[in-house]
């Protein structure tokens, strides 16, 4: 398969000329021997490797290269071209990658090139990139706008007749890529290649080898076959293109987050350590700022605020060190302490200073708090909530497109925490607090550990 299945125009063309062809051919086809890949394909190295490590180690490697090679690709293109594919990005203003990893069902991706190229995408923690992965052939996808790897993988589809080495086709789509107008070199890779498929049936070619009355029955089959195909490929062309941009919205939606942080058990760790950190520096605050001289009213207030959403932080990071730690626990965690160091910092400000509370980002709170209250429409929907969302969740929602979000797990899915039922997440009934002002209360009173009812 291409990068993109081909559009339905092109698809007729070159399923009628097959057809044709292939009907013309078919008493002499006997001869014809097996064609047999040059390389042979070497077992997948993935499916033992450690889900948690994979992603991160092929996007640290794009920190030092854009050229990723996974061994298995090592004779289909060499350490010498990597390096020679390596120096033509380089030289380029193009944020550009190139990504060889063998796919299988059952590695880290679940075999799906889309959702490793966004995972690994999330992982490097850029704004934008074009990636280009070889697999079966080549794929491009862009983050952050433009189409750049699109049209250069599709280019090198068209280009090769959907059927070259890896290098050839890699070769091709880096150059489309870095021609400067990626989108041109598609139009004429796709012109070349109807050029190409569209001189006819080649029965002249046999001569006097094939009996005139045949011709007659084979043109005549050959009619038939075309015709069908003319009903029947734009349906299926156009199905698949549906299906295809479905599931790419799906995986980028939601698998890919899943990927970034719920697979990766590493990651989680890392959260619920650095809550535990942040839990005793806050405690050390607190107490300072107790043992300090006498507060004014307000400051007590402050005080006792902080001390209380320090103390939901601790009741659901215990609950977490207990074994039962999930990412929105560990990230609900570090929410409330920073509810905490807010109360601190106000307890500090002078009694007329206005009280400051920061918002997480709605979407994903580990994007932080610099955020901006943000008009966001439901997909598919009439429906706007007003939400504090970071730069570039805010720059998402605005272009229709759903941003990184925050992954849960529900009914056996994974979904985005928010779209998590109320009664079952303190987290989506609060949005973290940024929906209500009483997240710390529902934790006092036991929210996080039983179903929670929604006011």
């Amino acid at each position: 398969m291409p990068a993109e299945f081909p559009t339905a125009r092109h698809t007729v063309r070159f399923v009628a000329a097959l057809a044709c062809t292939a009907l013309a051919l078919t008493p002499l086809s006997g001869a014809l021997a097996q064609t047999v890949r040059d390389a042979p394909v070497a077992e997948s190295p993935l499916a033992g490797s450690p889900a948690e490590n994979r992603s991160q180690e092929i996007a640290d490697a794009l920190d030092e290269s854009p050229v990723y090679v996974d061994p298995a690709y090592a004779n289909a293109i060499p350490e010498a071209e990597q390096e020679r594919i390596a120096g033509l990005i380089t030289g380029s203003d193009l944020d550009l990658y190139v990504i060889a990893v063998p796919l299988v069902e059952a590695d880290t991706w679940n075999g799906d090139v889309g959702t490793l190229l966004s995972v690994v995408h999330d992982r490097r923690g850029a704004a934008s990139g074009h990636y280009l992965a070889v697999d079966d052939d080549i794929h491009g996808e862009d983050f952050g706008g433009g189409l750049t790897a699109h049209y250069a993988a599709l280019t090198s589809s068209y280009g090769t007749d959907f059927d070259d080495s890896a290098l050839v086709q890699l070769d091709m789509a880096v150059e489309a890529a870095l021609s400067g107008d990626p989108e041109a070199a598609y139009d004429q890779a796709v012109a070349d290649y109807q050029e190409r498929n569209d001189t006819g049936s080649g029965f002249g070619a046999f001569g006097s080898s094939v009996p005139p009355g045949a011709v007659a029955d084979w043109l005549f089959a050959g009619l038939v076959v075309v015709g069908v195909a003319l009903l029947a490929v734009p349906s299926y062309a156009l199905y698949r293109r549906v299906s295809a941009n479905r599931e790419r919205q799906r995986s980028r939606a939601i698998t890919q987050h899943a990927a970034f942080t719920n697979a990766e058990r590493a990651q989680l760790d890392a959260l619920v350590e650095q809550g535990a950190q942040d839990l005793i520096e806050v405690g050390e605050r607190l107490s300072r700022l107790e043992s300090g001289s006498t507060l004014r009213e307000k400051a007590q207030q402050h005080l006792r605020t902080a001390l209380d959403a320090r103390s939901a932080a601790a009741v659901v990071h215990d609950r977490m060190a207990g074994g039962k730690a999930t990412l929105p626990d560990a990230v609900g965690v570090l929410v409330l302490l920073d509810m905490a160091e807010d109360a601190i910092d106000n307890a500090a400000r002078g009694p007329r200073a206005p009280a400051v509370r920061r918002l997480p980002c709605y979407a994903n709170p580990l994007h932080g708090t610099l955020t901006k209250v943000t008009a966001w429409r439901e997909f598919g929907g009439t429906r706007t909530i007003r939400v504090p969302l970071c730069e570039e969740c805010a720059k998402a929602v605005r272009s229709r497109v759903r941003p990184v979000v925050l992954p849960a797990e529900h009914g056996g899915r994974t979904v985005p925490y928010y779209e998590m039922p109320a009664d079952s997440s303190v987290w989506a009934a609060t949005g973290y607090g940024t929906l209500t002002d009483d997240l710390v209360e529902r934790i006092q009173r036991g929210d996080h550990t039983r179903n929670v009812r929604s006011r």
